[in-house]
């Protein structure tokens, strides 16, 4: 009735207010999370001691929950790799494929996969809050958007040796994965502050969600070229990427002609001189009995052989398990002037009665001499060649197999029994790995104990010992991502993240509790860095491996739309709908009765977003910005990465001056009580602020290089002159005295277009 919810409310408002009083009479954090303070002398440390332990506290999370997504994308990228076997209509030939798109596996494994802390933080806050509004969540998803596009992509830029450049393949996709994290946040603004003002309702919330599908469904379709100006226009023809059917189970054996010419499209013989590369047929089967036996695999090399060329080969596992099924082998093929044929000696395992036939592929790739692979065979599609190669087992041709065999038959069929069997012995290599792996390049000898002597710096050592817990931990309870095709450690991975982001909170709320910062400041400083933190280092490898600036770039624009739309939709949609569902409840009239209670009647999930909407605001700006710096250096110096160096040391000083005047405006709006007019005005003075400190840090650093260019060399003695020379022109030199010491004048600075200082030599 409303007399006992106006006494509920009362009671909590006086006991709210006592705890207040406490606080500041004392100066001590009176905070409690959901699982600390454990105990009473916890909450009676002081602040600063307490502050020390919650941050350390904090960093060694980080590094668990680093090491536990680690694990999940292990699980991630073994989903993402399946691969089958299917016949394309048009041609009637078979080809392989994976069973992920990949521009939807990087939209949605992958991005899950990097956003994970950051969407388990925002949902396991608003469960914990009882579904009432929380400030590290959202806060975190908008931080971390801003450190992954300014800092990461910043020293992306900077990493890439100058003058080198990394360009975007996938453009299309880029395009439409940027629209879609550029309206995220004006959607979040909309949601939070125009159409109903800090109060989500569902509908708002659930459309956020479906943002993500459509978001993977247009990303898709301008990956197939559905969205390309020729497609539009109908001025070509694009493919149109029909479902291909599944091919039979039934291998046809194919006559190989050593002399056969590989045709182009129009029938014709395809010119090559130097060859091309192909095994003469897409797939065949050996019948293996109980004895293990090994074949020869014929690679031809037809319509040319002239000079010295060569390709690698590698085997994959397909339901074929190595060193059950097949022994695994790689290496190099090399062909010399007028050969014509190779071979690979592959040696299949015994197969025992009931178990099932099973498949691997053998690959050709990396063609060297002017060589090219058949452009009509298995894999041309990603420059290469790919033999499939089914194993009959001869025992289960038997007439008359036992009933246990038959059973045998049936589970091996469901579950592989050889992959359960490398699962297990991969996860007992697992926990020997946790334990000696020390992180060195030499790392032959650390599974079987004998460690590693040399291979290893002090600071890997030091970071070994310190992580072993973690390590050895998530190796005991996340199976491998061999089981059950990634899956089981997808799950396990993500169940341990969540459970590593509810003590993260408490540590967090708590750091700023006892420091005197906001949860807001905490969340876009501390603990965005911290969950951004491994995907620093992770796409720093991959734009110096990459050939391309995809996986810098697409994926931070994929990963920030996939922050707000499952980051924030997820964890709105849950608290809207309970609150729709349970009505206001004694604490809801307490919170927001006065404010909200007649507007809302019925209740509602109310988030008073003053600072997250500024915050919002201003990262929308400086995003702007960045992303025509990126474009810019697209169309002026060839790729998005790189570049001379001049233009390298600008773009990355410039993200970076932009996430600090984020970082800092953000903080002064949650100091003040500023109106609209004075917030625009804010962000006016912080945009020319970190102009001129572009232009002065551009400044200094040219000076210094100049500097350093010009400054004289101290004079050399006669015994250091002649040891400059090289050894060959020694003889010839004549011993002289010293060089005058007086600088000659310089001539005009000429710099060498390679000069980098910011990237490795």
């Amino acid at each position: 009735s409303p007399p006992t919810v106006q006494r509920s409310a009362c009671q909590s408002a006086g006991a709210m207010a006592d705890a207040i009083a406490a606080a500041n009479d004392g100066s001590k954090c009176v905070r409690k999370g959901l699982i600390f303070p454990l105990t009473q002398a916890e909450e009676d440390m002081p602040d600063g001691v307490r502050a020390v332990v919650y941050a350390v506290a904090m960093l060694y999370l980080f590094l668990g929950v680093n090491i536990a997504a680690d694990k999940f994308m292990s699980g991630i990228e073994m989903i993402q790799s399946r691969k089958m076997r299917v016949q394309v209509k048009e041609t009637g030939k078979s080809m392989t494929v994976t069973m992920w798109n990949p521009t939807v596996a990087n939209l949605t494994l992958m991005a899950l996969g990097s956003s994970a802390p950051e969407i388990m933080i925002s949902v396991v806050e608003v469960v914990r809050n009882g579904f009432f509004e929380g400030a590290l969540g959202p806060s975190t998803i908008v931080g971390s958007a801003a450190f992954n596009l300014f800092v990461i992509v910043g020293v992306c830029i900077a990493s890439i040796p100058s003058p080198e450049v990394r360009r975007i393949k996938e453009m299309g996709v880029f395009v439409v994965t940027l629209v879609f994290s550029q309206f995220a946040y004006l959607w979040m603004l909309f949601i939070v502050e125009v159409k109903s003002s800090n109060v989500i309702e569902v509908w708002e919330a659930v459309v956020t969600i479906a943002l993500f599908p459509v978001l993977i469904v247009i990303s898709y379709l301008a990956d197939i070229g559905w969205l390309s100006t020729s497609r539009l226009t109908g001025s070509s023809k694009i493919d149109t990427g029909r479902a291909p059917t599944y091919i039979s189970h039934t291998h046809v054996h194919e006559h190989r002609d050593e002399n056969a010419v590989i045709l182009d499209q129009d029938g014709k013989p395809l010119r090559h001189p130097a060859g091309v590369f192909t095994f003469g047929v897409d797939s065949m089967e050996f019948t293996q009995g109980a004895e293990a036996t090994e074949v020869s695999i014929s690679v031809f090399r037809r319509n040319g052989t002239q000079g010295t060329v060569a390709c690698s080969y590698t085997m994959e596992s397909l339901t074929a398990m190595p060193d059950y099924d097949y022994k695994h082998s790689e290496g190099e093929l090399r062909f010399g002037p007028g050969q014509a044929t190779a071979s690979i000696k592959v040696e299949l395992l015994p197969k025992h009665p009931g178990e099932k036939s099973d498949s691997f592929q053998i690959i050709l790739s990396d063609a060297e001499g002017g060589a090219i692979f058949d452009p009509n065979s298995d894999g041309a599609s990603s420059d290469s060649c790919v033999l499939t190669i089914t194993i009959v087992n001869e025992c289960q041709q038997a007439a008359h197999l036992s009933v246990g065999d038959r059973a045998l038959n049936l589970v091996d069929k469901t579950l592989n029994l050889d992959k359960l069997r490398l699962g297990t012995v991969t996860w007992y290599e697992d926990v020997l790995e946790a334990i000696f792996n020390t992180g060195g390049d030499d790392d032959e000898g650390q599974a079987d104990g004998r460690g590693d002597e040399g291979g290893s710096s002090c600071v890997d050592k030091l970071m070994h010992i310190v992580s072993v817990p973690w390590k050895l931990m998530y190796a005991l309870l996340i199976p491998p991502a061999i089981y059950c095709g990634g899956w089981v450690s997808f799950a396990f991975s993500l169940v341990h993240i969540a459970g590593l982001t509810v003590v993260i909170i408490d540590f967090a709320e708590l750091f700023g509790c006892v420091v005197g910062i906001e949860d807001f400041i905490t969340a876009i400083t501390f603990v965005a860095m911290g969950t951004s933190m491994p995907d620093l280092f992770a796409s720093i490898t991959a734009a110096q491996q990459d050939e391309t600036a995809d996986a810098s770039i697409i994926n931070v624009t994929g990963s920030n739309s996939v922050n707000v739309f499952l980051g924030i939709g997820l964890p709105w949609s849950m608290a809207s709908i309970y609150w729709a569902v349970v009505g206001p409840t004694d604490e809801w009239m307490l919170r927001y009765g006065d404010t909200y209670g007649i507007d809302w009647p019925n209740a509602g999930f109310i988030l008073r977003g003053d600072n997250l909407t500024f915050s919002v605001s201003v990262f929308f700006v400086a995003a702007i910005i960045m992303l025509v710096n990126i474009l810019v250096r697209r169309f002026r110096f060839g790729g998005e990465l790189g570049g001379p160096f001049h233009v390298k040391v600008m773009s990355f000083l410039l993200s970076v001056l932009l996430w600090f005047m984020y970082i800092g405006l953000s903080i002064w709006k949650s100091w003040t009580t500023a109106d609209l007019f004075t917030q625009v005005i804010a962000v006016g003075v912080g945009v020319v602020f970190m102009e001129n400190a572009l232009l002065l840090s551009v400044a200094v650093l040219f000076s210094f290089r100049l500097w350093s260019w010009w400054r004289p060399k101290a004079p050399l003695t006669e015994e250091e002159d002649i040891e400059e020379l090289p050894e060959d022109d020694e003889a010839e030199a004549k011993p002289h005295g010293p060089r005058d010491p007086t600088p000659p004048t310089p001539g005009p600075l000429v710099l060498p277009p390679a000069a980098c200082f910011m990237c490795p030599a």
